[in-house]
């Protein structure tokens, strides 16, 4: 039987068209290389090929950087080497205590700070000071403390209270300068004048005070004494009567000795007064761990006290002054002898 007219449409609907399945693969490939997405990943297919254009991007952006700073330089002149600050130096040391010999009949010029308190230790208990100055001078004990306020020498006669045979003459120049302390110590009186030798205890009898430092002394008990002078010695002053000097020939010096202490007594103090004497020295801590002074470190055959200020525990590298007070020997009467008649 021949088949109908009507059914050879459907058949022909049904056909399969090779040209329209390979277009819908096309299309469909073209949109799946613009945009895949993985979960996680946002990231075009396509960026890898994009990655030129964002260097050529850069680059531009570099060489206008390169280009602002060769201009930056152009506009800026180099600095002179003697227009950049340098680093400041370290400061200078300045030894303000000062130990000055004096003698009666001889001008001594001392510098002192000008604007500044200056302290001047005199050998004389109760000083009498004359002057026409317009400075600020004080006397407090032993000492006379001056006040320049101009650069204008300070020219002053400094006497003891009860003696008017000896007098210091004295001429201070104010400077740019820390305050100093000056010890005066007076000269010997021997044949022939001043000799330029530091006094000693008993050379000059009375003009030393030795008689005032001897009724301080025996004023009060013995221990007593000895914390008086300790405390005036911490506290930079000198007992009453006391007064500084040299070492009487053949004396003997302290010893001190510690490991870990180095003892300084190149520029050693000798006071003295009429039944006692005081070193002064320097200990410095040169280990490196922090030591505590031994009072027994030191050692006299006269030795009556030691004591140090203002440290007792040194760190590394640290000072303090070390007081070494002694008795004074007696000494024997000084007989003359008389020549027998049988020789």
């Amino acid at each position: 039987m021949r088949p109908t007219p009507s059914a050879r449409p459907f058949r022909s609907a049904q056909r399969f068209r090779p040209a329209a399945l390979l277009l819908a693969i096309a299309v469909a490939a073209s949109h799946a290389a613009d945009d895949v997405n993985i979960p996680g990943l946002n990231l075009p297919m396509a960026a890898s090929e994009l990655a030129p254009a964002a260097e050529a991007q850069v680059e531009p952006a570099q060489t206008e950087r390169k280009s602002s700073a060769r201009l930056a330089a152009a506009e800026l002149p180099a600095v002179p080497a003697q227009v950049v600050a340098k680093p400041p130096a370290a400061p200078v040391p300045v030894e303000t205590r000062q130990e000055v010999l004096v003698s009666p009949g001889a001008n001594t010029l001392i510098p002192i700070s000008r604007g500044q308190i200056n302290r001047l230790v005199t050998p004389f208990e109760r000083p009498i000071i004359q002057t026409v100055s317009g400075a600020d001078i004080t006397a407090s004990g032993n000492a006379l403390y001056v006040t320049p306020h101009s650069d204008q020498p300070i020219t002053l006669f400094v006497t003891p209270e009860d003696d008017e045979s000896i007098a210091l003459s004295l001429t201070l120049l104010p400077q740019t300068m820390p305050p100093i302390q000056a010890n005066l110590i007076l000269a010997q009186n021997g044949p022939g004048g001043w000799n330029g030798q530091a006094v000693r205890v008993g050379a000059l009898g009375a003009r030393t005070n030795t008689e005032e430092a001897s009724k301080w002394e025996r004023s009060q008990p013995y221990m007593d004494t000895l914390r008086g002078i300790l405390r005036d010695m911490a506290l930079g002053t000198l007992p009453p009567g006391y007064s500084f000097g040299a070492l009487p020939s053949g004396a003997s010096i302290p010893a001190c000795a510690q490991p870990g202490l180095k003892f300084d007594f190149s520029k050693s103090q000798l006071i003295t007064g009429h039944d006692f004497r005081i070193f002064v020295a320097v200990a410095q801590n040169i280990s490196s761990r922090t030591l505590e002074f031994d009072h027994g470190a030191c050692t006299h055959p006269y030795r009556a006290a030691v004591s140090s200020w203002p440290h007792e525990i040194l760190e590394p590298g640290q000072k303090t002054e070390v007081f070494l007070v002694t008795r004074v020997p007696a000494e024997a009467p000084d007989r003359s002898s008389r020549p027998s008649l049988l020789q």
